[in-house]
């Protein structure tokens, strides 16, 4: 699958942990050097989306200068697991609210 991040086309891949070394620590990444993410792939289908839109906001993150341009010792709120999760997972709920408003 392709997915258009700020203009640059990524690919997403679904792999087993036992396929990718790098998912030993994690159920998902997102390279951007090589443009891909990737998502472990699980029986329940709810848990690869939300790992998929948390991979996705690292993209568009790291697509737009944000994460890169971060300023803080350490880490960033746009490096920051947490805030990545808050977005990845309130997207949907956003979404709805965008629809109904008619402000898309």
């Amino acid at each position: 699958m392709k997915a258009d991040i700020l203009g640059t086309e990524y690919t997403i891949k679904r792999r087993k942990k036992a396929d990718d070394p790098k998912l030993k620590d994690c159920d998902g990444y997102c390279d951007s050097s090589i443009k891909q993410i990737v998502v472990e792939t699980f029986e329940r289908d709810a848990l690869s989306k939300e790992d998929l839109r948390h991979e996705i906001v690292h993209a568009f993150l790291d697509e737009s200068g944000l994460r890169s341009c971060t300023h803080s010792c350490g880490q960033g709120w746009a490096r920051n697991e947490e805030m990545v999760d808050w977005i990845a997972t309130q997207a949907p709920k956003m979404l709805r609210v965008f629809q109904q408003a008619d402000c898309i």
